[in-house]
């Protein structure tokens, strides 16, 4: 007689119990303490709930076949055998035929939904978490580590227990629930390790997402097993009286969870695939007493060789030791000796590799994080990206990078007509504020790997934060064209020291190579607008430039026009002088004649009078004084003489 007993069907449930127990728990980790390693936890625990309650029907149908078969043997026993009730007995066995329809199809066809739900789920978790820029952290993450740690031990046990369970007769179908629930005890243990870096502060950023990613990436490898198992009981060969193994039973978590060791797993495993037993066969014995010892002993080999490091040239190291620096002083390039991983480690990193950093944009350049990721290059799309905007020639009018910020300026009364040089104060206060646009990169070296990689959680960040902090002042306080124009490289020099400075302050252990002002620009918004304003400059300092060129034209004729009138009023005061002087030598000459002869100089005088003064007038000298007679004369001028004027009386 068969045994009845409903114990495997309560075990199921119970399983099913403590899978919702978890899945209530892992929901309330998620939600409160903002954990993305819980989110494959809380999917563990929602399939070792439907593994359960899988687990439970094939219970409860074998329960009733058992039931059914105990009753016809007694039927049998009680009447005997006749042919009337030996035929009713084949087709009365409805429990029967239920359990053996429930195996046949029910089954494969939960096991497929099961697997093509988890991929559709990692999937779809994986692209949402690779859009977010950013993972929230737990307010208070201790007590929820604390339950995540209780969690998972509470998880080993009931896992244990009825793993252990299922080794009992009719309590095969607890084995895959147990065994995911190892599974689950794993995902809430990362869970718990990453809120206990969160909140001791190490890695808090990257701990999370970094154990949920792993996780996910497991939970995906269970999913694509759970349909390789429905694809592979279409073809494995059967062999009577073998013993019934559940299709979701995971060959991976059986590996781990069933007692007996690895190579007794992996044997039965095999006997399961091929329908005989593999691990009988001599050469199988042979790979399993040369292969197994000759496998540990390489990962050991493995395991050692992580206590050498090599540093190249470039690089620089520090030595940490259960997780402590053992001194700060930076290991040179060279070979060096360490304990194993995880107890030991040496952090490299590449100080004299000149690192690039852009202040104002989101445009890709270089890694300055200080951490292995140093090597890591960029991608296709942004290398054509950079060819693209090297190539050719950038107006104000387009995008320099494909994410600019904008930053405050002044500008000054003096703007344009160049003013005070930068830095310098009192310009007078502006009278208005623009904006401008900045795509600025800052070159940078390390100079002190311990203060770079230790004393700050993220120095690439703080670099950057305060170079953005450092321009925001120098733009605030700087004429709009002074930083557009003639005065970029020596706002550079200024913004270096600057932020150097700020650095050395804040012992960042770097050492800021050069920073460019280059591409500073209007908003692209107003890139056309702003052209015409600089053509009109341009026309402005061109006419300047022409009225300096006629200043510099005139001066020399002017100079020369002022000699010669210089010139001329000293000849016209040497000409005054002189024939002042001569006039008042020949006046006392005259005074001398005259008082000598007063007749004889009256009549030089006139004499000389009419000879000079009427030299080219007509002159009638009259001889006789006592003559009455009276002359007529004719003193109009005759254009042209003729005959009658002629005088022919020649008596007189």
């Amino acid at each position: 007689m068969k045994d009845v007993s409903t114990r495997p069907r309560n075990l199921c449930f119970a399983v099913s119990f403590v899978g919702v127990v978890l899945l209530i728990l892992g929901t309330f980790i998620l939600k409160t303490g903002n954990s993305s390693a819980m989110v494959p936890g809380v999917a563990a625990a929602l399939t070792v709930v439907l593994l359960g309650l899988l687990a439970a029907g094939r219970c409860a149908f074998a329960y009733r076949q058992a039931v059914e078969e105990t009753a016809a043997a007694a039927f049998r026993k009680e009447h005997g055998k006749n042919e009337l009730f030996d035929d009713a007995d084949e087709t009365v066995r409805m429990a029967t035929r239920a359990n053996m329809q429930y195996v046949k199809y029910f089954v494969p066809i939960f096991t497929f939904v099961l697997g093509i739900g988890l991929i559709i789920f990692s999937f779809g978790v994986w692209r949402h978490w690779r859009s977010l820029l950013a993972f929230p952290l737990a307010v208070n993450p201790m007590p929820l580590a604390i339950l995540s740690i209780c969690c998972a031990i509470g998880t080993l046990i009931a896992g244990s227990y009825f793993v252990g369970a299922s080794r009992e007769a009719g309590c095969r179908w607890l084995r895959p629930a147990g065994a995911w629930l190892f599974f689950s005890c794993v995902l809430f243990l990362g869970s718990g390790v990453s809120l206990f870096l969160e909140y001791f502060k190490k890695a808090a950023a990257e701990a999370d997402i970094t154990v949920a990613r792993v996780a996910l990436f497991m939970l995906l490898v269970l999913a694509v097993e759970l349909l390789l198992s429905f694809v592979i009981e279409f073809y494995r060969p059967r062999m009577p009286g073998e013993d019934e193994r559940p299709l979701p039973e995971s060959r991976l978590l059986a590996l781990f969870t069933e007692p007996g060791g690895v190579a007794r797993n992996v044997a039965a495993s095999l006997d399961y695939q091929f329908g005989f037993q593999v691990s009988e066969v001599w050469f199988y014995r042979f790979l399993e007493r040369t292969v197994a010892p000759l496998l540990v002993m390489m990962l050991v080999t493995l395991w050692l060789q992580t206590c050498l490091v090599v540093i190249s040239t470039e690089e620089n190291g520090i030595h940490e030791r259960f997780g402590r620096v053992v001194s700060q002083e930076a290991l040179k390039p060279g070979l060096y000796f360490k304990l194993p991983a995880p107890f030991s480690r040496i952090n490299r990193f590449p100080v004299d590799h000149v690192q690039e950093l852009s202040i104002g944009s989101n445009h890709k350049h270089g890694d300055a994080q200080g951490d292995a990721a140093h090597d890591e290059h960029q991608d296709s799309a942004d290398k054509k990206k950079d060819e693209k905007h090297g190539a050719r020639v950038i107006l104000w009018s387009s995008s320099h990078v494909d994410e600019e910020m904008s930053f405050i300026v002044a500008t000054t009364p003096e703007a344009g007509a160049g003013g005070a040089g930068v830095g310098q104060s009192g310009r007078g206060a502006p009278t208005s504020v623009g904006l401008i646009a900045a795509h600025i990169p800052l070159y940078f070296k390390v100079k002190n790997l311990y203060d770079y990689m230790y004393r700050h959680r993220d120095p690439g960040g703080t670099l950057k934060n305060i170079a953005t902090r450092e321009l925001l002042s120098f733009l605030a306080g700087e004429d709009f064209w002074h930083v557009l124009g003639a005065k970029r490289f020596e706002g550079g020099e200024l913004l270096e020291r600057r932020i150097q400075e700020v650095a050395d302050d804040l012992n960042l252990g770097i050492e800021v190579v050069f920073v460019g002002l280059a591409g500073l620009h209007p908003p692209v918004a107003v890139g056309s607008a702003f052209d015409n304003v600089v053509a009109s400059r341009e026309q402005q300092y061109e006419q300047e430039l022409k009225a300096l060129a006629y200043a510099v034209s005139r001066e020399p004729l002017a100079r020369s026009e002022s000699v010669t009138m210089v010139d001329q009023a000293h000849a016209y005061k040497q000409e005054r002088v002189s024939v002042s002087e001569a006039e008042a030598e020949r006046f006392g000459r005259q005074l001398k004649s005259y008082d000598a002869s007063p007749q004889l100089f009256k009549l030089d005088s006139f004499l000389n009078v009419l000879n000079e003064s009427g030299r080219q007038t007509r002159k009638y000298v009259l001889t006789n004084e006592q003559n009455r007679e009276v002359v007529i004369l004719n003193l109009e001028k005759k254009l042209r003489s003729s005959l009658l004027d002629l005088n022919l009386d020649s008596t007189k």
